[in-house]
């Protein structure tokens, strides 16, 4: 992909200032007056200049046909939950983060949404797991926090033969690795939170459809909810959509260096990376994607050397967000997937063993050395 298009998608100098990053326009209301021939841009919820660039930069770079920006990526997520209605079945990726399971389980059961996990990176189970009622996919793509890579081509292609739309949770890999939409997904969701914004210092959402029925059904629930993006946050998600080749790009160095000396560590039970050889996902990796991105999970051989670990940590930020440019840890247990039951945990291998990481933008030297150095230590203490 040409990276060029980060910088420019979107991007159209303003008219009345000719300034060539679009201003934070902050107006709720839009003077009319022709009210029998309305304007563009009416009332702030409807429709915002700076979020409408924020969303139309996405909708370029995941090459679809309109994108939203809303309050969060579970912003955008409920929206793409709004699209169904009572009786209807969901099939959702098994490994997927706590607050997709938590909005589904605590909120839209109420409503009669039924929903299904299963491994969306195995066929066979997806075929298990259909339904007579069954209207969609979620597949979350790489998986959190196990990195389960699922070829979303192969799952398109089945799903449509089913009547099914594919919903893709794009917010590991990012539009700068992967564009789902042209794998046959029929809707793109990201929390922009993390790597789109990529500075620890905005909360967005962004869905994208692949067409435009299916994007005015999203227009409908962003402005019908009210949970579209504020401008000062588009503006911020915007200028971040511009640094992501070379975030990603460091990152991933960064992240298969720390993956490879971490696998070499006997204290390390598992390390979770597709980048490397021996994950069960990465042929599909090499196959459909652009690379192996910023995030991994691995396993400690004492589930005690976790919490022994984190005081020899120097520089690295322990915490429940990922995809800025300060490295950071997060324990599944605690943090991302603290929501889930003590069962559901345990169903899905969330134990006090696993630590995520969130690859940062530090010398890889650093990172390497920071982990190496405060593991060992905590398996001598």
């Amino acid at each position: 992909m040409d990276d060029s298009r980060f910088i420019h998608t979107g991007k159209e100098v303003d008219k009345a200032s000719q300034s060539v990053v679009p201003p934070v326009y902050r107006a709720t209301t839009y003077h009319q007056a022709d009210p029998w021939n309305p304007p563009r841009f009416d009332y702030a919820r409807s429709g915002n200049p700076t979020r409408e660039a924020l969303e139309e930069a996405m909708a370029g770079l995941e090459h679809g046909a309109r994108g939203f920006a809303f309050a969060s990526g579970m912003a955008a997520l409920t929206a793409a939950f709004l699209l169904f209605s009572a009786g209807d079945h969901l099939i959702v990726t098994r490994d997927c983060q706590g607050g997709t399971q938590r909005v589904l389980r605590g909120i839209f059961s109420r409503f009669g949404l039924e929903v299904s996990y299963c491994d969306t990176d195995d066929l066979d189970a997806l075929k298990a797991t259909l339904r007579p009622n069954t209207k969609a996919i979620l597949v979350e793509n790489f998986s959190n926090p196990f990195l389960r890579v699922t070829d979303i081509g192969l799952v398109s292609e089945w799903a449509h033969q089913h009547q099914l739309l594919v919903m893709v949770d794009n917010t590991f890999i990012t539009p700068y690795l992967q564009q789902p939409l042209d794998l046959g997904a029929d809707l793109v969701i990201h929390s922009a939170t993390k790597m789109i914004s990529g500075h620890s210092d905005v909360t967005a959402g962004v869905a994208v459809a692949r067409q435009a029925d299916l994007g005015q059904r999203l227009y409908f629930i962003q402005n019908a909810t009210g949970i579209a993006l504020p401008p000062e946050d588009s503006y911020w998600a915007f200028r971040g959509l511009k640094t992501l080749p070379v975030r990603m790009e460091r990152a991933e160095s960064s992240a298969q260096k720390l993956a490879e000396a971490l696998d070499a560590l006997p204290e390390v039970t598992r390390v979770y990376y597709p980048g490397l050889p021996a994950h069960p996902g990465h042929e599909t990796a090499v196959r459909t994607v652009r690379g192996f991105g910023q995030m991994l999970t691995f396993r400690l051989e004492n589930p005690a050397w976790v919490r022994a670990m984190i005081p020899h940590l120097k520089f690295t930020m322990v915490g429940a967000g990922f995809g800025g440019t300060e490295t950071i840890v997060s324990l599944p247990e605690k943090h991302c997937h603290a929501a889930l039951t003590p069962d559901e945990r345990t169903d899905r291998f969330i134990t006090p063993d696993v630590v995520r990481v969130s690859v940062g933008l530090e010398d890889a030297k650093d990172i390497v050395e920071e982990f190496v150095t405060a593991i060992q230590a905590a398996a001598r203490d």
